[in-house]
C-alpha cells in the first residue's frame, strides 16, 4: 500500500500546509467571518494565497535551479512538478474567478440581497487597477495553461507562449499585494507571502531579461556530423569550457535560435577533453532536418548538464544485479555509462537493447565490444523478427531497472514489474520538458 509523502505528492502538500497555516492565521491573528460577503472575501483571500503560492513555486521551478534539480533527481523530474504546479494553478484560479462571479449569481436567484455601497465615484483607485489587472491576468493564465497541456501544439509555439507567463505573473502579483488587506500581511502566512511574491518575480524579471540558464550555457563548436541508419545523426561538439559531466546526463542543445533548445542525453563520458558526443533521431519537423542544415564549424550553444540518469553506473560496485532497458535511441545514456567504465562490472548486468532491427542499433559493434569487457550480457531483441520485450523476460533477482525509450514500453514493464512480491526499484527519464 502506497503511503501519502511530500516526496510523492509535492503539490498536494503544498496546498495543505498553506491551508493549515491560513486556518492557524485566521484561529489566532484574524476574526472569523460572521456572513456571506464576508465569508466570500476570506475564501477569496485563501484561493488567492494558494494561486500565487503555486505560481511562485512554478516560476522558481521554470528557472532551472541546480540545487533543485539535483535535489529532485533530474530536470525531468523538475519540469514534471512545474507542469502540475501550473495545472493546479489553473484548477485554483478557476476556484477564485468563481467566488468573484458568485454574488451577482446569488443576488439574480435572489438568495442574497445586494451590498449596499457608500462613497462617491472615484476618477483613480489603485483597487479598482488591481482588480482590472487581475481578471486579464486570468484570462490569459486560463488560455496559457490550455494550450500548455495540448500536445498537438507546435513546440516553437508553445515555447514562445510558455514566455508570457512571465509578464501575467506581474500581473498576479500586482493584483495581490494591492488586494490582500494590510492585517494580512502581519501574520506569519503574510511573510510566507511576502517573500514567495519577492522570488516570482524576481524568477519573473530574469525570464524577461532571457536569463534563464544563463550560467549552465556554454559555447561550442560542431566538430563532426555523421548520418546513422534508422533516421538518426551522431554529433559530435568541441566545447571548451564545458565543466564536465556525468555519464547519463543531457544538455539543452541549441542549434537553430529560431528553434530554442530541445534536451538531448550526451551519448559519451566525460573524458576532460571537452568533446561531447550526440544521438538525434528524426521524430519531428525539426530534428528531421538536421542532416541537411548542419555544418561542420558551426556555433551550437549547450545549457546543462542536467539529468539524474546516472544511478545505475554509480551503484554497479553494490552486490544487487541490474537491468538495462533501451530502446532505440533511448540507447545513448548507456553508451556513455559503458564508456565511462575502466574495469569489469562487479555486479550482474543484463542490458536488453529493443530495436526494429539490428541495422538501425546505434554504435552496435562499439556496444558489443564495451559489453564484452565489462562483463555485461547483452540481449539484441529485433521487432522486425517478432521480438518483443516484457516483464517474463527480465532476470527475477534484479533489484534495479533503469530504462530509457519510448513511454509505451516503459509504462507497460513498470506495470508488470509492480505485481512481481519483490518488484525491482524503475528508474526512468520523463525526457517531455513540456
Amino acid at each position: 500500500m502506497k503511503t501519502f509523502s511530500w516526496k510523492t505528492h509535492p503539490v498536494a502538500t503544498a496546498m495543505l500546509l498553506t491551508a493549515l497555516a491560513f486556518l492557524l492565521c485566521h484561529g489566532l491573528y484574524i476574526a472569523w467571518p460572521d456572513n456571506y460577503f464576508a465569508w466570500r472575501h476570506e475564501l477569496m483571500l485563501f484561493s488567492g494565497v494558494e494561486l500565487i503560492m503555486l505560481m511562485s513555486l512554478g516560476m522558481l521551478l521554470g528557472m532551472r535551479p541546480l540545487w533543485l534539480e539535483k535535489l529532485w533527481g533530474g530536470l525531468d523530474k523538475l519540469y514534471g512538478l512545474h507542469r502540475r504546479l501550473g495545472i493546479a494553478a489553473g484548477l485554483m484560479l478557476s476556484a477564485h474567478w468563481l467566488l468573484d462571479l458568485s454574488p451577482r449569481w446569488l443576488i439574480q436567484l435572489g438568495l442574497i440581497a445586494p451590498k449596499v455601497r457608500h462613497g462617491g465615484p472615484h476618477l483613480f483607485s489603485w483597487t479598482s487597477l488591481a482588480k482590472q489587472v487581475g481578471e486579464w491576468a486570468a484570462w490569459a493564465v486560463l488560455g496559457l495553461v490550455i494550450i500548455a497541456l495540448l500536445r498537438m501544439v507546435p513546440y516553437g509555439f508553445w515555447r514562445k507562449l510558455h514566455k508570457l507567463f512571465a509578464p501575467v505573473y506581474l500581473m498576479g502579483a500586482f493584483h495581490s499585494a494591492i488586494l490582500t488587506p494590510p492585517a494580512f500581511w502581519w501574520t506569519p502566512l503574510g511573510w510566507v507571502l511576502a517573500v514567495l511574491l519577492l522570488v516570482g518575480s524576481y524568477a519573473a524579471m530574469m525570464s524577461l531579461r532571457r536569463k534563464v540558464g544563463s550560467r549552465q550555457r556554454h559555447v561550442g563548436t560542431i566538430t563532426a556530423i555523421e548520418t546513422l541508419p534508422g533516421n538518426m545523426l551522431e554529433l559530435r561538439c568541441a566545447v571548451p569550457r564545458w565543466p564536465g559531466h556525468l555519464a547519463g546526463q543531457f544538455a539543452l542543445l541549441r542549434l537553430d535560435a529560431a528553434e530554442g533548445a530541445h534536451p538531448f542525453t550526451i551519448a559519451s563520458a566525460w573524458q576532460g577533453q571537452g568533446e561531447l558526443r550526440f544521438v538525434i533521431k528524426g521524430l519531428g519537423d525539426y530534428t528531421s532536418s538536421l542532416p541537411g542544415r548542419l555544418q561542420r564549424g558551426a556555433e551550437v550553444v549547450l545549457e546543462g548538464p542536467y539529468g539524474g540518469f546516472t544511478g545505475g553506473r554509480e551503484g554497479l560496485a553494490a552486490q544487487g544485479a541490474q537491468v538495462w532497458v533501451a530502446g532505440g535511441v533511448g540507447v545513448t545514456p548507456f553508451l556513455a555509462w559503458l564508456q565511462a567504465q575502466w574495469q569489469p562490472l562487479r555486479a550482474p548486468v543484463d542490458f536488453f537493447y529493443c530495436v526494429r532491427h539490428a541495422g538501425e542499433a546505434v554504435r552496435l559493434d562499439e556496444l558489443r565490444h564495451a559489453c564484452e569487457r565489462l562483463g555485461v550480457r547483452l540481449h539484441l531483441l529485433e521487432s522486425a523478427h517478432g521480438q518483443r520485450l516484457t516483464a517474463q523476460a527480465l532476470p527475477s533477482m534484479a533489484a534495479d531497472v533503469w530504462f530509457c525509450g519510448p513511454d509505451g514500453l516503459g509504462n507497460s514493464l513498470q506495470r508488470e514489474l509492480a505485481s512481481r512480491p519483490q518488484p525491482p526499484r524503475f528508474h526512468h527519464e520523463a525526457f517531455s520538458l513540456r
